[in-house]
């Protein structure tokens, strides 16, 4: 049963490889993970270049310069470096790989910006370049960083509009207000002139009878300018009246700084996500933990001779034991090391540490057991195999994009990929609600991979110990 132990045990060289081995996935996360843990906190180092050709306008008698502005808030940007170039410099530092991004920015900017109220608005039609094919996350990167600056732009015009609009409805409010109150007075006033101009007919009245026809042309002809100032009072408050009920509707209007920042920003985003990742490279962990693991199972087949420990002498069931011992021992090992330096190294911040753990020393035994009952099997060619298994679940588990990215082959073989479930088993295990299988259903899956393979390597040697052969052999002469 402990044969494998043995041997090992008489070949230090073997344990130094054995060793080598188990260390493996630790190198791949350490190197691989470490390269990019938190590449978005060092985005101050990519240049994106800013052409600025604008020529400043006017708009209702105020300087607008779009170009000068977007550049002056760009030097004070610690996100990335923005530096000003002319067009030639830009193209050349973009080509050769010294930039991630271009904004230019065109002479007529703030021309075409004092034309957006007009019969026929012009739009500013800026230039952007990135330059995916020398670096397609650097252009991601740079694309971000220039979103961010054309919606200044937009911004930027969106206040220098609204501060005209503001300014100019408060005018408007306050106008309608002092009318309505003039107005008022007018009407006060011309009802004292219709009482004045009553009085005096009254008295004309009185004279009528001694004064005679003349009086009576008076009196109609003041009866005249007392109809005329009536109509004119009535007119008067019928536009107060107007004036009012605009003035009322404004009441709860407000032009103020608050209301055009609340116009210029109207939206408010509370963020609720499921999870939260403080690294990028907290990310790819699952990925890559279960690749190194899986790299450490192939390397292990080839380089432990798996078919030189066979026995006729001992029984088939307690070789089968053993090397599940031993694949259990090397598996744990292995696991132990790669989670150490996830947990210690790399500061994880992981939900379920007991989890991370279990997930690795189940698939780590799991994928030696398939390894080496490939390689038990079908000698060199099931380590040919081994590889082709790999390089399919690199393509088809689900590990750096969603599997519906993938192509129709890859989505069709992804379930019956052990590497997909070892993925899921490791994002939740480090974020809780992330994988897309429940906890338990990942670890009966794992264990079960363990015992079928086993069960297979033992019909293996069960088959060795009758026929004194193994099913397939690659011998060279």
């Amino acid at each position: 049963m402990f044969n494998e132990f043995k041997f090992i045990f008489r070949n230090k060289m073997l344990i130094v490889s054995l060793i080598a081995i188990a260390a493996i996935p630790l190198l791949y996360v350490a190197l691989f993970v470490g390269s990019m843990w938190s590449p978005y906190d060092k985005t101050d180092q990519l240049k994106i270049s800013i052409v600025n050709q604008d020529q400043s306008a006017k708009l209702n008698g105020d300087k607008v310069t779009i170009g000068d502005d977007v550049v002056d808030k760009l030097k004070d940007n610690d996100k990335f470096d923005f530096q000003e170039v002319s067009k030639k410099e830009a193209f050349k530092q973009l080509e050769k790989g010294q930039s991630v991004g271009t904004i230019i920015i065109p002479k007529d900017a703030s021309s075409n910006a004092t034309t957006l109220l007009d019969k026929n608005p012009k739009k500013i039609n800026l230039e952007t370049q990135v330059n995916p094919g020398s670096s397609y996350t650097g252009s991601q990167s740079a694309q971000k960083a220039i979103d961010t600056v054309t919606n200044a732009i937009k911004d930027n015009i969106r206040t220098n509009y609204l501060d005209q609009l503001f300014a100019s409805g408060k005018k408007s409010q306050s106008g309608f207000k002092d009318t309505s109150e003039a107005l008022g007075e007018m009407s006060d006033a011309e009802s004292q002139l219709i009482d004045g101009n009553q009085q005096v007919t009254d008295g004309l009245k009185q004279l009528a009878p001694s004064v005679g026809q003349p009086a009576q042309q008076l009196i109609s002809g003041n009866q005249q300018v007392t109809d005329g100032l009536n109509q004119l009072q009535q007119n008067n408050d019928q536009l107060k009246e107007q004036l009012d009920k605009s003035v009322k509707q404004q009441e709860g209007i407000a032009f103020e700084s608050d209301n055009e920042k609340a116009l210029n920003n109207v939206t408010k985003i509370n963020k609720n996500n499921a999870t939260e990742a403080g690294k990028y490279g907290e990310t790819i962990v699952p990925y890559m933990a279960s690749v190194s693991l899986f790299v450490g199972a192939v390397s292990f087949s080839a380089i432990y001779p798996l078919r030189k420990m066979l026995r006729k002498d001992v029984t088939s069931a307690k070789q089968a034991f053993g090397k599940l011992l031993l694949y259990i021992v090397q598996g744990t090992i292995s696991a132990l090391l790669m989670s150490s330096w996830a947990i210690f190294a790399l500061n994880m911040s992981i939900d379920h540490i007991g989890k991370f753990i279990l997930v690795g020393v189940l698939w780590a035994i799991a994928a030696i057991a398939i390894t080496t009952f490939l390689s038990l099997l079908l000698d060199r060619i099931g380590l040919f195999i081994s590889m082709v298994l790999l390089i399919l679940q690199l393509s088809s588990s689900e590990g750096m994009f969603p599997i519906e990215l993938s192509a129709q082959f890859f989505r069709w073989i992804h379930p019956f990929s052990p590497m997909s479930y070892a993925i899921q088993g490791y994002r939740e295990a480090i974020f809780t609600n992330a994988g897309h299988f429940d906890f338990g259903f990942v670890v009966a899956l794992l264990i079960g991979i363990i015992v079928i393979m086993i069960v297979l390597q033992y019909l293996v040697l069960l088959w060795f110990n009758h026929r004194k052969r193994v099913p397939f052999s690659i011998e060279f002469k």
